[in-house]
This record gives C-alpha cells, sequence and structure tokens, in this order.
C-alpha cells in the first residue's frame, strides 16, 4: 500500500509540475479559444501535427499566402498590454526534415518571435538564427516549453524543461500579440515531421 500511496503521489506531483507557470509572481490561468491553420499538404489531427516533405502548391485557407507548410493552431489570446505567459509539451514523433519552428509568438501586424528546431535536436530562434538549446529536441523525447512576454518592460523568455534558456530584453510592443503551436517549415526548413503538442496552458498577470 506504501508503494502504491508514493507512485499515486509522485504521479500527481509531476503532472502538477507540468501545468505550472514559471517566472515570479501571481499568474491567473486563461483560456483563449484557437482555430487551425493548415497549409499546402499540412495535416492537424486532435493534438498531432504533420508536415509532408514538401507542399503540395495551395495558398487557400487562413495562414496559407505564402505557401509554406503549416499545420498549427493559432491562438486568439490577442494582448496589448501586460504580462502573457504560455506553457505546453512537445513530443516529436517522426523527423526528417528540419528548420521547423514550433513555437511562434506574433503581433498581428509583425512576428516577433519563432522558435525552429533542427533535425540534430538543436533548438534555435529562426529570425536571428540565434542558438537556444543544442540536442534537447530529440524524436521520442518531451520537452516542455514556456514563454513570458512582458509588454510593459518589453522583455521575452523561453524557459526549457523549467530552465531559463533565452532572453530578449527589446521585445517589440505597441501591437496586439498572440500564439501558435504545431509545426511549420521556415523558408530554409521542409518536412517531414510529426509532432504532439500537450498540455497547452496560458496564464496572465
Amino acid at each position: 500500500m506504501i508503494a502504491k500511496n508514493f507512485l499515486l503521489t509522485t504521479a500527481i506531483a509531476t503532472l502538477a509540475l507540468a501545468g505550472s507557470p514559471v517566472g515570479s509572481g501571481q499568474w491567473t490561468e486563461v483560456h483563449p479559444e484557437f482555430h487551425l491553420q493548415q497549409c499546402a499538404g499540412g495535416e492537424v489531427s486532435g493534438d498531432s501535427y504533420t508536415l509532408p516533405k514538401s507542399p503540395n502548391g495551395s495558398t487557400s485557407g487562413s495562414g496559407c499566402r505564402n505557401g509554406h507548410l503549416r499545420a498549427e493552431r493559432s491562438y486568439e489570446n490577442h494582448y496589448t498590454s501586460g504580462v502573457h505567459q504560455f506553457g505546453g509539451e512537445f513530443n516529436i514523433t517522426s523527423l526528417t526534415g528540419t528548420h521547423i519552428a514550433l513555437k511562434q509568438t506574433h503581433g498581428v501586424n509583425s512576428n516577433f518571435f519563432i522558435m525552429g528546431i533542427k533535425n540534430n535536436g538543436d533548438i534555435y530562434e529562426i529570425h536571428s538564427g540565434r542558438p537556444i538549446a543544442s540536442g534537447v529536441a530529440k524524436v521520442g523525447t518531451t520537452v516542455r516549453i514556456n514563454t513570458i512576454h512582458d509588454t510593459n518592460k518589453k522583455t521575452y523568455a523561453l524557459y526549457i524543461n523549467g530552465k531559463l534558456s533565452y532572453t530578449d530584453d527589446n521585445a517589440p510592443s505597441g501591437d496586439a500579440y498572440y500564439d501558435k503551436c504545431g509545426a511549420y517549415a521556415a523558408t530554409s526548413g521542409y518536412g517531414t515531421i510529426t509532432v504532439n503538442w500537450d498540455d497547452v496552458q496560458f496564464w496572465t498577470q
């Protein structure tokens, strides 16, 4: 009985950690709606996001004008002020492609943070090419991501598995911002990939 209770307690603690915000201060969970973006052959099925090797030439649908492979949830958490946190776990189940965005923070009139992965498991910021973490996004490995955007201080932070891994002290403000997760092939990227996103949550201060 003691062993069973220990295992149950451990499982509950693990679940609580997976769904917890990072950073200081009091956080309030919010539940924004989302819409799907499935472009050029990208497909979303529940919490699973799949890109084929190359786009099929279609440019119809939400967010598909550039013809890039895309399979994402675009959350309607549009905010113009305050402090906002995204949290979620991804697990890549298959990958033959590279330079694929898994997490984005956009402004309605700008895109300022795109977290990409390479086929060696590296995580990096796509716009700048700035490295974030080496070799952590391997096939079959669950990775916890949290991002915090403080529009008042103009800061942006990315945590990987609870560790602060990226900061931007000149993050933009003055737009309406929102988050995306899934899979999106960058200009230099291509499929294939299948990735699952779980425990996606949002908090504000």
